[in-house]
């Protein structure tokens, strides 16, 4: 996302910004009555879900990959309260959240190699070594957001999330999957990884689950009519 991982906006970060260019790449794709099936990873999850509620008719799927709704993880540095201070007074513009072990992965041999990348370059597959505050609060803004309004959500719905999810617990998703009204949802739990499931040990299990899910919802797709919300 513009202002949050890949680069720095010229004006202040703004969700709605964010959320606007992915409705713009959804209803620009394909024919008009094509599908799309959305996905992302923690924060690219909660952006996928704030499109999908924007572009109801288009969106056919949705992926939320270790969804950041709430930060109530295990591997949260204790200070991590006072950057509402910062919210408040307006001094987020002047601080970074650095990132730090674990990285989001479970498997040694894989943060190593995050590590050295961090240390040589100030990015990796992870994303970059530090976050503006004030892109983190324009996160949370549509965090809020977007939580407050998921009952929207009318499409079929995978969520894939680790057990040992250090940056939000496994329980504050299974409460939100079990409060999700729609039919057709599935949460698969991940046994040997961290946050960054798609990299992580699990990756494998969470390519199959995601090409078992678009084959699914797509093989329900008839050019010209809308595809249903519960198989």
């Amino acid at each position: 996302m513009q202002g949050y991982t890949l680069a720095t906006e010229v004006t202040a970060p703004d969700w709605h910004r964010w959320r606007d260019a992915a409705v713009d790449i959804v209803e620009s794709s394909g024919a008009s009555d094509a599908p799309v099936i959305l996905g992302g990873l923690c924060m690219g999850g909660v952006l996928a879900a704030a499109a999908a509620m924007k572009s109801r008719r288009k969106v056919a799927g949705l992926v939320l990959m270790s969804p950041t709704f709430v930060y109530d993880g295990w591997g949260l540095p204790p200070i991590r309260h006072l950057r509402h201070i910062g919210y408040w007074t307006g001094l987020d513009r002047f601080f970074s959240v650095k990132e730090r072990e674990p990285y989001g992965v479970k498997s040694p041999k894989i943060r190593k190699w995050i590590i050295r990348d961090m240390t040589e370059r100030a990015s990796s597959a992870v994303g970059p070594s530090r976050i503006p505050l004030t892109a983190l609060r324009e996160g949370e803004r549509m965090m809020a957001e977007v939580r407050a309004r998921l009952a929207e959500l009318d499409c079929p719905l995978l969520i894939m999330h680790a057990e040992e999810d250090e940056i939000t617990t496994l329980g504050s998703v299974q409460a939100l999957f079990d409060a999700l009204p729609v039919r057709d949802k599935e949460l698969a739990v991940l046994r040997n990884s961290y946050h960054m499931i798609t990299i992580d040990n699990d990756r494998h299990e969470v390519a199959a689950l995601l090409k078992g899910f678009v084959d699914r919802v797509s093989a329900h797709h008839i050019p010209g009519s809308a595809i249903p919300a519960s198989s």
